[in-house]
């Protein structure tokens, strides 16, 4: 079975060489590929994953969204993607090495499945709440996915889910509308064609920047009040905060 990881990157220079480092070290005796799209990017990405390609021993390819935004790159690397699963991954998250074999087993053992994720955890908090935080944010981030799943909702994170590449393409894809969620949205609609299972051991370990940057409570919010707009009341979401601008000195 040919698994497919598609990473979306907008100027990671300083995170996707851990990335890709972890995604070496899977201990995957199948046919792996990995597709990153670069996504208007301005600073070094391009060359760190190009020079990591030529080293690999999985065949990584390179592709190119002008049309800013994670939605529209996350399409493109899955669009381009040849193998019969594809997983989601991220510029900033490392990935243990189980991660790819437990994601193809899991569909081989099951054909009605269309979708499975996992939990991410947060790693490198900052800030005085940092050692509250690391220990916090688990919890609440397993309350949040169980309370979800009770209610027919499933938490699914961009970093940590994987789909059938038929599944994906007969649902049409992302919605490319959305500027945020699209991981979230695109679920309800797999739902109909077949299981979406949670994997409560397929772990991954995604940087704190974007809770370190705009705070834990305010991203916190954003992700809630953005799940209502897109799917209580069908508005278009905000944009995600480009992390890589500096911030503006107040």
């Amino acid at each position: 079975m040919r698994l497919s990881i598609a990473i979306p990157a907008h100027n990671e220079e300083a995170f996707i060489l851990g990335a890709l480092r972890s995604l070496e070290a899977q201990e995957f005796e199948g046919d792996l590929e990995i597709i990153i799209c670069l996504n208007a990017c301005k600073d070094k990405t391009e060359e760190i994953v190009r020079a990591w390609a030529g080293t690999s021993r999985w065949h990584l390819s390179v592709v190119h969204e002008a049309r800013k935004g994670v939605s529209w790159a996350r399409q493109r690397a899955f669009c381009h993607a040849g193998g019969e699963i594809i997983a989601s991954a991220d510029a900033d998250t490392y990935y243990p090495p189980d991660w790819a074999a437990r994601i193809t087993e899991s569909f081989a053992q099951d054909p009605n499945l269309v979708q499975i994720y996992g939990p991410v955890r947060l790693r490198d908090f900052t800030g005085t709440g940092r050692r509250f935080w690391k220990y916090a944010h688990p919890i609440m981030n397993d309350l949040f996915t169980t309370t979800g799943r009770w209610l027919g909702w499933h938490n699914v994170i961009g970093s940590n889910f994987a789909v059938r590449r038929s599944a994906f393409l007969e649902v049409g894809g992302f919605d490319t509308k959305l500027k945020a969620l699209e991981d979230n949205e695109i679920t309800r609609r797999l739902r109909r064609l077949g299981t979406v299972r949670y994997d409560r051991a397929l772990v991954v370990y995604a940087s704190a920047r974007r809770y370190n940057r705009l705070g834990f409570w305010r991203t916190v919010l954003f992700y809630v009040r953005n799940a209502l707009k897109a799917f209580l009341f069908k508005h278009e979401t905000e944009d995600l905060e480009d992390l890589s601008e500096k911030p503006e000195m107040q």
